[in-house]
């Protein structure tokens, strides 16, 4: 049945279900019987997004190269998702599930399946030939790992790989742990010839795997409660706006559910039966990515393809793998994996290699999943922290608030227990029995706080290591945007959801503030110098400080790291062609605002920074927004067909920074423009039953839909749409 601008019902599993579209496009779901939410959200997922939700299954199975087209980045990608396997054991998590999470499943799923017998196949997948299958339980859990893999997970691998890299191209020790102070371990010599003899397979993730870029990544983000006392309804309020890459169709969908007296709504990730971010008659909640090191790399020494224990030579378990790409001849891949992970590479010589430990990698989604059902029908927050402390599949800082006045903070994430006096950001000797994990630590120990006495709980992927009995958070991002929250809302009363709407779409940024102080005394008495000693320190699309800045900014990264350390060429690429300085710029910036720094070289502070003002002020300056244009991409096609057709939207002007609440990046992931910015904004506050959400994007993955594009310009103009059950 098609869903357009009229009501429609449907026979659900139970009961009848009556679906409306919303102004924003988004269905409003009742239904008579609790369990046919689940089948109407699947309805409406099915019937809006099926092509999204069957190219994240045929790429998270690694059959994209089989199934799609047999070119040589999909081969690469299904190369990498074979070895990383995550669809691997959700036929066992499956029977991990309890009997309301199964038949919570089983209703989406019924849902699902019969919205693609009424919808037509999308013209992407006849063009390739592939028929949609069944949407089943265990695909759920594919997607649920998924969510904790991809720009979680492996963030924190390619940062530690990057380490690794570091110290191999003989970067000092010295250097090393100043731009990455939670190292403790002694990097020696002995240390770092082993390193340089180990066989990097994976110098971080292939280039080639382009397509890996198109999945949904948590990367950064902020949310933020507040207590009572702080509002102008006398009740709790909660924010959130997570961070990922922008796509089309939106990376989240929008919903609302309710039954009788009950109903939950907010934002949904297709294939996935819940409200990720949201809220209940109760609670409402959002999450960011909580920076925890869930993965470590171990080093394997390897002789006849056996690996060392002790004097012990152990035998590899052997995966074997088959790759069918269409009309080419088969392609056989050997995984090795031991107790400690999945070795990079197969070990043909003798050697030292790596291997990739993740502590979710088996046996903790279908556990933890029985969580989420939970979250919505928590009476309170307290109740709810049990509920997020148990989702160890995905770290996640969890932040709620209730219709009783409470404010709460949880991480998430399964923490492994380390050896002592060491980091996780270096790879363990996989041979010394005492560098392997001990077991986990539980996640009561986890970073978490409850009605703290400022009235305030603000996350924005900062340390927040101080608030649990571990320290599982190693690459924070810096306390740029919290702390602009923070000053925002701290000494203020009688907050309103206006208030927090113009907190989102903030682009003061602190980090220029605190490198301003440095720059400005010396800056030169000509046009660009004047222009940016009288900039307002915020990210406006007119703004020719902002732009200025950010040249002068790049000229101090290039000199101080480039010239003094790692070459300007690795520096530029890295800033401009992965992901890993938007995450790790905080570490940067620590190191350029010391007043001494061992990459400084014979420099001093203020003779760095006036050859990069110097050469940062060279060229006119133009409006900020000139130079943050960019196309919205189609998830399929990504820039692959003219612009005039219409799947990629733009140009968009991607305004803000790294440090803005409104944080705008922009790099390119794996040969794709990428960015880091506020896909979905939601406001709840408790007291009364709404949600003020805007998300970037339509309900439809079909390019000729009118719910295609649908809210992206409210989106863009800070508009919101009203949820009320």
């Amino acid at each position: 049945m098609k869903i357009k601008d009229q009501p429609v019902t449907l026979k659900g599993t139970a009961g009848n279900i009556k679906i409306q579209r919303m102004p924003d496009g988004f269905p409003r779901i009742e239904s008579d019987e609790p369990i046919d939410l689940h089948y109407g959200l699947g309805y409406t997922h099915g019937h809006d997004r099926q092509m999204q939700m069957w190219l994240m299954k045929i790429i998270g199975r690694g059959r994209a190269s089989e199934l799609l087209k047999a070119d040589e980045e999909l081969i690469e990608l299904d190369k990498f998702m074979r070895w990383i396997n995550l669809g691997g054991d959700t036929a066992d998590e499956f029977h991990h599930l309890s009997a309301e999470t199964n038949a919570i499943f089983a209703a989406y799923c019924q849902g699902v399946n019969d919205a693609v017998v009424d919808c037509k196949t999308p013209f992407e997948f006849k063009l390739t030939g592939y028929k949609p299958d069944s949407w089943t339980p265990e695909d759920i859990i594919l997607m649920i790992k998924m969510i904790g893999f991809v720009g979680l997970t492996q963030s924190q691998g390619d940062t530690e790989k990057f380490i690794l890299q570091i110290i191999r191209n003989d970067l000092s020790p010295v250097k090393i742990k100043e731009l990455f102070p939670k190292i403790t371990e002694d990097i020696s010599e002995d240390l770092i010839e082993i390193f340089k003899q180990v066989k990097l397979i994976r110098p971080i993730i292939p280039e080639s795997i382009k397509w890996l870029g198109r999945l949904a990544g948590f990367s950064a983000s902020n949310n933020w409660a507040i207590s009572p006392a702080k509002t102008a309804s006398g009740k709790a309020m909660l924010c959130g706006d997570p961070h990922l890459s922008l796509q089309l169709p939106s990376i989240f969908y929008s919903a609302l559910m309710r039954c009788r007296d009950f109903y939950m709504m907010g934002a949904t990730l297709p294939g996935v039966p819940s409200v990720m971010l949201g809220r209940s008659p109760h609670l409402a909640w959002s999450a960011t990515y909580g920076t925890m090191d869930m993965i470590d790399y171990f080093i394997e020494e390897v002789r006849d393809k056996k690996y060392r224990r002790g004097d012990e030579w152990m035998s590899f378990a052997v995966r074997e793998e088959i790759i069918k790409p269409k009309k080419k001849n088969p392609i056989r891949l050997k995984i090795y994996e031991n107790d400690h992970g999945i070795l990079e590479g197969e070990p043909e010589e003798d050697g030292y290699y790596l291997n990739f430990a993740w502590s979710a990698r088996k046996g903790t989604a279908g556990k933890s999943v029985n969580n989420l059902p939970k979250i919505a029908q928590a009476q309170n927050a307290a109740e709810a922290m049990e509920y997020f402390a148990g989702l160890s599949f995905v770290a996640f800082n969890w932040v709620m608030a209730d219709t009783g006045g409470n404010i709460a903070y949880q991480l998430s994430g399964l923490f492994p227990k380390k050896a002592e006096n060491t980091s996780g950001l270096l790879p363990y000797l996989g041979w010394v029995e005492s560098q392997d994990w001990q077991g986990m630590t539980s996640p009561d120990q986890n970073p978490k706080e409850f009605n703290p006495e400022g009235g305030v709980i603000i996350t924005a992927n900062q340390d927040l290591n101080h608030l649990g009995q571990i320290a599982p958070m190693t690459v924070p991002m810096p306390d740029y945007r919290a702390d602009r929250i923070r000053e925002l809302l701290e000494g203020q009363e009688g907050l309103t959801v206006d208030d927090m709407k113009k907190i989102h779409y903030d682009r003061y940024s602190k980090q220029a503030e605190v490198f301003m102080e440095i720059i400005d005394p010396l800056l030169p008495a000509s046009i660009n110098g004047g222009i940016l000693k009288n900039w307002d320190r915020k990210y406006d699309s007119a703004s020719q400080g902002a732009t200025l800045f950010e040249r002068i900014y790049l000229e101090l990264l290039k000199l101080v790291f480039g010239e003094n350390g790692m070459g300007v060429d690795a520096v530029e690429h890295m800033i401009t062609d992965t992901s890993m300085f938007a995450m790790l710029h905080g570490n940067f910036d620590r190191v350029l605002l010391k007043k001494d720094s061992e990459w400084f070289g014979d420099r001093s502070r203020e003779q760095i920074y006036q050859i990069a003002i110097e050469r940062g002020l060279q060229e006119p300056a133009v409006p900020y927004g000139q130079t943050r244009k960019i196309y919205i991409p189609n998830i399929f096609f990504a820039g692959q067909l003219p612009k005039i057709l219409g799947f990629d939207f733009g140009p968009y002007e991607h305004i803000g920074s790294r440090a803005t609440v409104a944080q705008s990046q922009m790099y390119k992931a794996m040969g794709y423009p990428a960015t880091f910015v506020a896909v979905y904004r939601m406001i709840a506050d408790l007291g009364s039953d709404e949600l003020h959400t805007n998300n970037a994007g339509g309900p439809s993955d079909r390019r000729f839909s009118k719910y295609y594009t649908m809210g992206l310009d409210d989106w863009i103009n800070a508009r919101y749409h009203i949820f009320r059950p």
